[in-house]
């Protein structure tokens, strides 16, 4: 038994070896940041102070909220339309491809997905509530619930 072990443990070794010497095969992973398209989080990103200006000068844009219903029935930006973000997958025909759109969540994680992927899908100009509307809530409007 132990000799059949020692003989497939130097069939794996050989093998193994063959493949590090094979020039076709790379020496390691990609990165995350090489593997997938990255998105410029700088470009891609809006202020909520910016966001703020933009409301003031009538700025035409779509406001989109990416968290879930709950979230956007208990507080959200006026004008907001609510698609969360697990549906954007298959709702995102509801917003118009031309327009600028805004994205926000609770603190920019979902937000940052979700500007990445309506990105993929073709929108030109997008970007994402930096902070999220807990930012929001902390710079431009500390009247609304924060949670």
């Amino acid at each position: 038994m132990f000799e059949y072990i020692k003989k497939a443990l130097r069939k794996i070794w050989w093998r193994f070896i063959a493949n590090a010497r094979d020039p076709k095969l790379p020496k390691a992973a990609p990165s995350v940041a090489e593997a997938i398209l990255p998105l410029d989080t700088d470009t891609y990103t809006i202020t909520p102070r910016h966001l703020k200006e933009m409301m003031n000068t009538g700025e035409p844009f779509i406001l989109l909220d990416v968290r879930e219903e709950w979230e956007y029935q208990m507080v959200h930006l006026e004008g907001a339309i609510s698609i969360p973000f697990g549906e954007l997958m298959k709702r995102f025909r509801e917003i118009k491809p031309g327009n600028k759109v805004v994205v926000y969540c609770h603190s920019g994680m979902r937000s940052l997905d979700a500007a990445f992927l309506l990105q993929q899908l073709g929108f030109k100009s997008v970007k994402r509530l930096l902070g999220g509307i807990d930012r929001w809530a902390q710079e431009i409007d500390t009247r609304i619930l924060r949670y």
